[in-house]
Order: C-alpha cells, then structure tokens, then sequence
C-alpha cells in the first residue's frame, strides 16, 4: 500500500494527479489518500482501487492505530502542516517517505524562527524533503537535516496524463485532412454551436480551406449539431454516418465517444467548449500535452488556475466573445504560432515530470519491495 497525504486544500490538484499516476503504475498493491475531512471533500473521485480516510487526530494512540489498520509501505505527504505524532510513528514503523511541496509556514508554523524540536523530529520520518523554494531548503538544513536529503524543486504541481487514442485512425484522419489548416470546437454546448458556425464562416474568409472540428459535450446529439451548422451554411460531414473530413467539407461533428484525444492530436488548435456558455469547461492541460494551442472563453471554472498557468506563458488566448473567436481562429492558425504557444504551455506543465517520475518510479519499487519480503 502506497499512501498519499494531502496537506491542504492547495494540493488537492497536485495529489490526484499524483495518485492517477500511482493508480496505473502500482500494478498489484494498493493506494490510499488522506486528508483533513474539509480538504477530502474537494477531491472529485478516485481512480479504481485507490482509498480514502480521513487523517486521525494527531496523538500517539490514534496515529498507531490508523498505521495497524492500512500498514503503508511508503508514504508522500504532500504540502500542508506537519503531524508530530503520526511522523514519529511512521519512522518508528520503519516507513520510508517522501515530503514534497514542503514550505517554511509548514515546517515551522507561526513564523518561528528555529526548527522546534517536535517539527525537527517529525523531517527525520523523510528520506526526501523537496522544497517549493530555496528559503525552505536552507532553512531545514540549517535545522539540522542531513543536506543529501532536502531539494529546492520548486512547486511540484500536477503531471498531466495524455488522453489516449487508436493509433490507426490517427494515421487514417491525418492523411484524410492532410496539409489543410485545421481546428478543433471541443465539447461544444448546445448553446455556443451557432458561434461556433458563425466562427468559422469568420475565419473561413482568410483561409476558405480551413477544416473546423468539432465534437458536442453531449455525445449523442450529433445529427441536431449537423443539421444546425447546414442551416448556416456549411458543409458539414457526420462522423457517426460513417462521414470522413473530404475536402468540400468545412465542419466535421466527430460525434463518437471516447475520441477527444485523437482530435487533440489532429488539431494544432483547440478551442475549449462551455467557456463561452453554459456547460462542463474541460482542463486546458489535456490539448496542451498532446501538442494543441488553447483559446477559451471568459467561462473557466473549475480549471482556473490551470488556465491562469497557461495565460502566463502566453500559451492560451483568452476571448470574451464569439466575435472575438473568430478573428482569434483566423489569427492563431499558422503552423509557427500553433507550435510557439502548445511548446511554451507544454514546457510549463511538464516543468516537474522528471521528478514526479523519479518520486512515483522509488514509491513503487519500494512497495514492490515490501510485499517481496512480506
């Protein structure tokens, strides 16, 4: 059993992308999640298999017994404030552990100046201490931890999985659309599908061969998206009819399930449904890590900062309009501009992997260790 602790509510984005990797990497053991009752309520679900409790209170008594009851091979306690007594039990209980996301206020608490004994006892539970900056690292190491156990990494926020595909029919839709410049309305409301024609008809004046996919947030309402892009006037294919993008085509509802992550990788630019109007807003990280620039609309919950980490790095446009879209669209779609923007957001949340890599790859071998010898 692998365990996750979420310290705050800060780290609930980092901790399930956390615990997503573990999930498919951990093959044979278990996984399981804490936190403070208030912060576990945030998490949205937990991938099948992993668990989840509500961290106990921190005396000897309690914390002894939650450690009976999981018995965890390895820990990674993610950010937050530290537990004296669950971390004096899990050194006595010969855990080995990571702490990640590690800051002053979460070592120290109220500002102190000095390492207080309890906190100072709590760090040796940690073979690895990873700080979110340098101030931290000195500190500890100033405090007494060995120096070959704490890295300044910076925050270490979440490790996006890329959506999967069939192979084939990339290979099949790619040589369909070929050199033509392409986008991609991905789930699309009912609601924004007219701005989503009068969109493409905009941009369709700069490049009259540009290719507009588009798949609707509800699945199976394809034949009434079709039948309202014709009513604007536009050729539009169905991929549920057994349609492929042709070249008279201008729109192709891609109206089958479980595809997105195929279109993500056609498209060098995706604009993210439900950000204009009503409707589910997709995580901007999904067409980033497949190679595809991002436009949305001023709709952006509940991937706020996800979309703020993009605006940063001038890796996403931002509209406040349908007009605006359009002129976006026809703006954004040269290959070079596509490229710049997916590698600067593909750099700023990939900035981290090789450590998360490193800390899921020790978490694991770890685990498998334990059940060898248990």
């Amino acid at each position: 059993m692998i365990w996750v602790h979420c310290g705050d509510a800060a780290c609930v984005t980092s901790t399930q992308s956390l615990v997503a990797r573990l999930s498919l990497e951990n093959d044979g053991n278990g996984v399981l999640v804490t936190a403070a009752e208030g912060v576990l309520a945030k998490f949205d679900s937990f991938p099948k298999g992993v668990e989840s409790d509500v961290m106990p209170p921190d005396t000897p008594h309690r914390t002894r017994v939650f450690l009976d009851d999981w018995n965890p091979s390895y820990l990674i306690w993610n950010g937050g404030t530290l537990r004296p007594a669950m971390l004096r039990n899990v050194h006595r209980a010969h855990i080995k552990a990571t702490l990640m996301n590690t800051t002053v206020d979460g070592i120290l608490g109220g500002g102190a100046r000095w390492i207080p004994r309890a906190a100072r006892t709590a760090v040796q539970a940690f073979e690895r201490v990873l700080t979110v900056d340098g101030a931290t690292a000195t500190r500890l190491k100033r405090g007494g931890v060995p120096a070959d156990r704490v890295q300044a990494t910076g925050p270490i926020l979440e490790d996006p999985i890329a959506l999967p595909h069939n192979p084939h029919e990339f290979t099949v839709m790619a040589e369909a659309v070929g050199a033509r410049p392409v986008w991609f309305a991905a789930n699309v409301g009912t609601n924004e599908v007219k701005h989503m024609a009068a969109t493409h008809l905009a941009a369709s004046r700069k490049s009259h061969r540009m290719l507009m996919i588009l798949t609707p947030d509800d699945i199976d309402s394809g034949l009434e998206v079709a039948a309202t892009l014709r009513e604007a006037g536009l050729q539009v294919g169905l991929r549920s009819d057994g349609d492929d993008p042709l070249p008279e085509m201008q729109v192709y509802v891609a109206d089958l399930p479980d595809e997105i992550g195929l279109w993500y990788r056609i498209s060098p630019l995706t604009f993210i449904g439900g950000t204009l109007g009503g409707g589910d807003v997709a995580s901007p990280f999904e067409p980033i890590i497949l190679g595809s620039a991002v436009i949305h609309g001023p709709r952006k919950h509940p991937h706020r900062a996800r979309f703020e980490r993009l605006a940063g790095v001038e890796a996403s446009r931002e509209i406040r309009s349908a007009a605006e879209l359009g002129i976006a669209i026809a703006t954004l779609s040269s290959p070079e501009q596509c490229a710049r923007m997916s590698l600067a957001g593909w750099e700023e949340i990939t900035r981290t992997s090789d450590i998360v890599n490193t800390l899921i790859h020790h978490a694991v071998d770890q685990a498998e260790q334990a059940r060898g010898t248990s």
